[in-house]
């Protein structure tokens, strides 16, 4: 199904109508993400009433997203995105999210230590990074 331009990609339906639209309305959070902030601060302060005293706010957080979710270039723009997602997930079997981790930096420490106080069945014979904590595996001789 890959390809040669973005363009001649068919999308199912589902993807037109409900994934490409996910991903506008993230954007548009991300580009509303002043009147968003107003809008949740309002809704703090006024707790229970929130619905009578944060009118004005919600009204502009409303007409900032209504803007960006009738926009044809805002939605050839998220269009053109997901396409060049699903191209580079077609080429290498990895999610988005997947590739956009980075390492944890706990990998990349020296953690060698002065292991001179142990005698030599005590001491590390492997390690392994688990939830970027590295875990030291101790393994008794007697073990193996």
């Amino acid at each position: 199904m890959e390809a040669a331009n973005a363009d001649e990609i068919r999308l199912r339906h589902v993807e037109r109508e409900v994934l490409i639209p996910k991903m506008m309305r993230e954007k548009a959070k991300e580009r509303c993400a002043e009147k968003v902030a107003a809008f949740a601060h309002c809704c703090k302060e006024s707790g229970f009433f929130m619905a009578f005293k944060c009118r004005e706010e919600n009204s502009a957080l409303k007409e900032c997203l209504t803007l960006h979710y009738k926009d044809p270039a805002f939605f050839e723009e998220c269009k053109q995105e997901y396409i060049r997602e699903k191209l580079e997930f077609e080429r290498t079997g990895i999610p988005a999210k997947n590739r956009k981790q980075k390492l944890p930096t706990s990998i990349h420490k020296d953690h060698s230590q002065d292991w001179s106080g142990f005698t030599e069945n005590e001491r590390p014979t492997s390690c392994c990074v688990s939830n970027s904590l590295q875990v030291m595996i101790f393994v008794d001789r007697l073990c193996m």
